[in-house]
């Protein structure tokens, strides 16, 4: 699969797992806005990739009882071992409700200045465990269905910091966060053991990580595998360092023949909105 069919799903995938922080013992999301510098980390020869670089900016901002908004760039230069370059441009937004039972997304994409795809999804379930229904606005003939049990994006990522909290450990979800249009994930986990305040060499040397001085992290895998299928590879991974503010650092976006690595540029958290 060529990069530009990749660059989407897995850095929704890791954005929504970096929008959570710990708070008076409890997960909770704390808004923040978050610019990141991306590199090539590595490429198989299958991959025919000289080149990657570009930069990530990520936002969320709203509160646990109206909902949570995410927004997203992603600007990627990508060179081919033909010399051959593509530069890929991807803008979302994502809603979902406090309840678990709505999720609206929407999505454009460019290609070297030129859309190539725009969508919006709008899915619905009764309760935050039920079977739910969605549309696509590319296909307004036809609905799909994700299955009863399948999380969505914060649902899966509260799923993840409760586990964390109680010291780490692996999860098993069915995962559904629109960013492979109608197809839900199996999302396999391991959150690993707190990392204490400052320990983190990479993060202690960033001048843009100086708030994160004083919070502990969790590292985190996170590896997406088809839900119809038996492969013991996963589509794709992410990783990072997840800070009790909510703030990732050390991502890395692994897409099976190449993975790209972010590192945190700017940082600037945004007013938490109290509920009524």
């Amino acid at each position: 699969m060529p990069p530009e069919e990749k660059q989407l799903k897995t850095v929704l995938s890791a954005l929504f797992l970096v929008a959570l922080a710990s708070g008076a013992g409890a997960a909770t999301i704390v808004p923040h806005r978050a610019i990141y510098d991306l590199t090539l980390l590595r490429a198989n020869e299958g991959a025919s990739l000289q080149s990657a670089s570009g930069k990530l900016a990520f936002e969320i901002d709203g509160s646990s009882c109206d909902g949570f908004t995410v927004n997203f760039r992603m600007a990627t230069k990508y060179r081919q071992d033909d010399g051959s370059a593509a530069l890929i441009d991807t803008l979302t937004t994502t809603f979902e409700n406090a309840g678990a039972t709505e999720l609206r997304h929407q999505l454009k994409e460019s290609v070297n200045g030129k859309v190539r795809d725009t969508d919006r999804i709008s899915f619905n379930r009764k309760t935050p465990d039920a079977e739910g229904t969605g549309e696509m606005k590319s296909k307004p003939d036809e609905t799909f269905t994700v299955p009863a049990g399948a999380a969505l994006p914060m649902q899966h990522q509260l799923k993840l910091m409760a586990l964390g909290e109680a010291g780490g450990g692996r999860d098993s979800s069915i995962v559904f966060d629109g960013s492979d249009g109608a197809k839900a994930f199996r999302a396999i986990s391991f959150v690993g053991r707190p990392k204490p305040p400052g320990s983190v060499a990479r993060d202690a040397a960033n001048p843009a990580a100086a708030a994160l001085k004083g919070d502990v992290a969790w590292p985190m895998t996170v590896s997406y595998y088809a839900l119809d299928g038996d492969s013991e590879t996963p589509e794709y991974q992410v990783s990072f360092d997840m800070y009790d503010n909510g703030v990732a650092t050390g991502l890395v976006l692994d897409y099976g023949d190449f993975a790209l690595s972010g590192k945190l540029t700017d940082l600037k958290l945004l007013d938490k909105p109290s509920c009524p």
